[in-house]
């Protein structure tokens, strides 16, 4: 009824790998403090599928996993500490008195920033071999660079937030193909940035 290299086929493909780099990613979130380490090996593998790469997704992942483990856990500490204190100064701030008229702009553009910054610390890192500090202001410059993707991405994690919301169902394959999707658009800035250095 089908060709194997049908349509039909390709689709069911395609699906079915979204659908296996979710669920691995997931498993690998149980144990919260791995969330980093597979957040990043998730982006390294719908880097592979960006660059029209054959593989396998359940080789892949872990061998990502393994390979970035030390670096992207550190950061993952680090950045949890960072958000958690920049989260205690924003709960703290109704008790500075007067001073709050002058840290609440402080703290909320310090709020943006790292909101931008976190959207392409996991595809610079997937895509560049760079310890974390740099990693941190690679994605920082790049999220301010390139204010449209940033936003766009922000957007795109909304949109999703909300299919998840409204469709439970979803979230056997939202995540990856949430991945993916920020992983395109940060694709198109690396390799924008690569013509820039090449000419």
């Amino acid at each position: 009824m089908f060709r194997y290299d049908g349509k039909f086929f390709r689709v069911l493909e395609v699906v079915s790998a979204f659908f296996q780099l979710n669920i691995l990613w997931l498993l690998l979130c149980i144990p919260v403090i791995t969330i980093f380490p597979a957040t990043v090996a998730m982006y390294c593998v719908t880097r592979q599928w960006i660059l029209h790469k054959d593989f396998s997704v359940f080789r892949s992942f872990f061998q990502y996993f393994k390979d970035n483990f030390k670096q992207s856990f550190g950061l993952g500490i680090l950045w949890i500490v960072f958000c958690g204190l920049f989260s205690i100064d924003f709960m703290l701030l109704k008790n500075v008195g007067s001073f709050q008229y002058i840290l609440f702009p402080v703290l909320l553009l310090m709020g943006f920033l790292i909101l931008f910054t976190s959207i392409f610390i996991f595809p610079t890192i997937a895509n560049y071999n760079v310890n974390w500090l740099n990693a941190i202001k690679n994605s920082l410059f790049f999220s301010i660079r390139y204010l449209l993707t940033t936003l766009t991405a922000i957007l795109y994690i909304g949109l999703m937030a909300l299919i998840l919301f409204k469709w439970p169902i979803t979230f056997l394959f939202i995540f990856s193909l949430g991945a993916y999707s920020i992983y395109f658009l940060c694709h198109r800035v690396f390799t924008k940035i690569h013509l820039v250095k090449s000419s």
